[in-house]
């Protein structure tokens, strides 16, 4: 209706060969701006809204505060602030599960069935970046890579330590656990290898908190190590039939 009335509008300037007319058209036409979006994601500005194109006051809010709208996220990448919270190792995991489940409330596809097509795909792709974020920092390994990662410092592919000592004691581990076959044997290697974990994750903590990102590294290197023999004793166990 908006369009009809201004092309009514134009009609007996079209007919008309004045400068003065041709001026009135400029001034008609200019506010005609068509845009072509595939969707909504890529209208995305953080700071308005997609939908109705005001300004946001939180940007940390998954909806919009005048039209009640879903938002893109704020943040794609850093996991932390996707739950808007504090970027360190030593993470407060029942604040994160809060959060986590709070917010999935609000994400989940019953919440958007009856929605706009725009809606329901940012719903997904937020929720599908929560559930990433999530599994990603209530793992204390995944998240000290994550933490090495935002600050430039990512592990590469199958590095290891210069530790020779160390990976001696882990091949030690490691065949001592391929010759055990009793539950008990079995528990006591796994209370050893999760008290030596717990020792490695104040390192990394103690590390980052003093921005000793080369020698967190290192504690990260070898928390996968014991990562991966932890992993291996839980299978030995659940064989045995012993389900933590």
């Amino acid at each position: 209706m908006y369009l009809f009335n201004k092309l009514r509008q134009l009609s007996p300037i079209l007919q008309s060969s004045s400068i003065e007319s041709f001026h009135t058209l400029k001034t008609l036409i200019k506010p005609f701006t068509i845009t072509s979006y595939k969707n909504a994601s890529q209208r995305f500005d953080q700071n308005v809204c997609w939908k109705c194109g005001l300004e946001r006051k939180n940007t940390a809010n998954v909806f919009c505060e005048e039209c009640n709208v879903i938002q893109n996220p704020q943040e794609t990448h850093n996991y932390f602030k996707v739950f808007n919270l504090e970027e360190r190792f030593n993470l407060d995991t029942q604040e994160l599960r809060d959060k986590y489940r709070k917010m999935q409330s609000y994400l989940h596809p019953d919440k958007f069935s009856t929605k706009s097509n725009e809606e329901k795909e940012i719903s997904a792709n937020y929720s599908s970046l929560v559930n990433k974020a999530y599994n990603s920092l209530q793992v204390p390994l995944r998240r000290a890579e994550h933490l090495l990662d935002l600050k430039g410092n990512s592990l590469e592919e199958g590095q290891t330590v210069d530790d020779p000592e160390f990976l001696m004691e882990m091949m030690e581990l490691n065949e001592e656990l391929e010759n055990t076959n009793e539950v008990e044997e079995l528990k006591k290697l796994d209370l050893k290898n999760r008290n030596q974990l717990e020792n490695i994750i104040k390192n990394i903590d103690d590390c980052f908190k003093n921005n000793d990102l080369k020698q967190a590294k290192h504690y990260v290197i070898k928390m996968k190590y014991y990562s991966s023999l932890g992993n291996r004793i839980n299978v030995f166990l659940r064989e045995l039939g012993v389900i933590d």
